[in-house]
C-alpha cells in the first residue's frame, strides 16, 4: 500500500457517523458496495477504506497503525497551515490599517496626526479605549458638561469591569461638581480610581501605552480648540505615562462617600487627616533640607505654588512659622501617611 494525502476538512476525522459505521461493516463483510453508498466517499477521502483494484465494488479497510499515521500527519497539516495563517494576521491588520489611512478613515501605527474636529477625536479615542486591554489614564484639568461625562460614563465603566486599569485625574475644584461627583461614584464602583490635583496641567489620555491623545497647540502656543494629537509612538507614550504618574503620586483619592453616594475626599473634612497627599510630601522636602526652588522642580511646579500650600497649611493649623510647622509635623502620625 502506497502512503496517500489524507484531506482533512475541518470536522474530526476520527469519528464516524452512523451511516458510516454501516458501511464500514458492510466493507468488513465483502459486501458490494455501490459508489453512491452513503458514506463511502467520506470513508475513502479519509483513508478508512481502499478499493480494491482487482474487484470492482469491493473495498478493503486500511491498516489501523497506517491509518493511525495518515491521519496524525493530516491533522498536522492542518494545523500547520492555520499557525501560518495566524502569523499572517498582523500583516493582514496593517494592510487594511494603510488602505484606511489612504482614505481617511485611520492611522498608521507609528503616526502622530492632528485630528482636527471633535467627531475626529472622539472616533479614534472611542476605538482605541473601548478596545484597552491593561491601562487607561486621563487627565482632565477643565469642566467637562453633562452630555460629555455621560458619553465617556461606559468607555469608562466597561474596561474597568474587565479589569483594566483606569485611573483619572482632576482638578481639585471639580469636588463641588454635584454631576461630576455621582461621575466618579459611578466609576469608581465599577473599579476605576480617581484623584485631585490642585494644580494645573494639561488634558492627557493614554491607553495600554500605545494610543495617546493630548493637546494640540499653534506655534505661538495658543491651545487649539476642538482637536488633538493622536499618536501611536511607543517613546512619546512611555513619557506621558511617566508624566501622568507623576502626578497621580501627588494628587489626593478621590473617593465615594457611602451616605449619599457621592464622591469624597479622602483625607479631608470627614476624615482626620490635616494634610493633603502634596502638602506631605512639600514637608518631607522641608525637613530633607531643600528649598522651595528645588522642591517646585522635582513636583513639577513652581516655587510660588510651593510657598502657598505651605502658608495655607500654617494657617489652618495656626501656626505662625515655618519651624512650627516643621516641629509639628516631626511628632505628627500624618508623617507616616503616603
Amino acid at each position: 500500500m502506497t502512503d496517500q494525502e489524507i484531506p482533512y476538512a475541518g470536522t474530526t476525522p476520527t469519528r464516524m457517523c452512523d451511516v458510516e459505521t454501516e458501511t464500514y461493516r458492510r466493507a468488513l463483510r465483502g459486501e458490494l458496495l455501490q459508489e453512491d453508498e452513503p458514506g463511502l466517499s467520506s470513508l475513502l477521502a479519509r483513508g478508512v477504506l481502499v478499493a480494491n483494484p482487482f474487484h470492482h465494488g469491493i473495498y478493503v479497510p486500511a491498516p489501523p497503525r497506517y491509518l493511525e499515521t495518515q491521519l496524525h500527519a493530516s491533522v498536522l497539516r492542518s494545523l500547520t497551515a492555520t499557525v501560518e495563517e495566524f502569523a499572517q494576521i498582523p500583516a493582514f491588520v496593517r494592510e487594511l490599517e494603510a488602505e484606511q489611512q489612504r482614505h481617511g478613515e485611520s492611522l498608521s501605527p507609528a503616526a502622530s496626526v492632528h485630528l482636527r474636529s471633535v467627531d475626529a477625536v472622539n472616533a479614534e479615542m472611542i476605538r482605541t479605549t473601548m478596545g484597552a486591554r491593561r491601562e487607561i489614564l486621563t487627565a482632565q484639568p477643565g469642566f467637562r458638561p453633562t452630555k460629555v461625562l455621560k458619553g465617556a460614563l461606559s468607555r469608562h465603566m466597561e474596561p474597568a469591569k474587565r479589569g483594566v486599569t483606569v485611573r483619572t485625574i482632576y482638578r481639585a475644584s471639580e469636588r463641588s461638581n454635584v454631576v461630576q461627583s455621582q461621575w466618579v461614584a459611578d466609576v469608581t464602583a465599577a473599579g476605576a480610581e480617581v484623584r485631585t490635583l490642585s494644580e494645573s496641567f494639561p488634558r492627557l489620555i493614554l491607553v495600554d501605552r500605545a494610543h495617546a491623545f493630548f493637546e494640540a497647540f499653534d506655534e505661538e502656543g495658543v491651545l487649539i480648540p476642538k482637536t488633538a494629537w493622536y499618536s501611536q509612538d511607543r517613546a512619546v507614550c512611555e513619557v506621558l505615562a511617566l508624566y501622568f504618574y507623576t502626578g497621580w503620586e501627588r494628587a489626593d483619592p478621590w473617593l465615594p462617600d457611602a451616605k449619599d453616594g457621592h464622591a469624597g475626599h479622602a483625607g479631608g473634612a470627614g476624615a482626620e487627616h490635616k494634610t493633603t497627599k502634596l502638602q506631605r510630601t512639600i514637608l518631607r522636602s522641608i525637613v530633607a533640607g531643600r528649598g522651595y526652588d528645588q522642591i517646585g522642580k522635582d513636583l513639577g511646579v513652581s516655587e510660588r505654588t510651593v510657598t502657598v500650600h505651605v502658608s495655607k497649611l500654617r494657617t489652618a493649623l495656626g501656626f505662625k512659622t515655618v519651624p512650627q510647622l516643621t516641629h509639628w509635623w516631626a511628632t505628627s502620625p500624618e508623617r507616616l501617611l503616603s
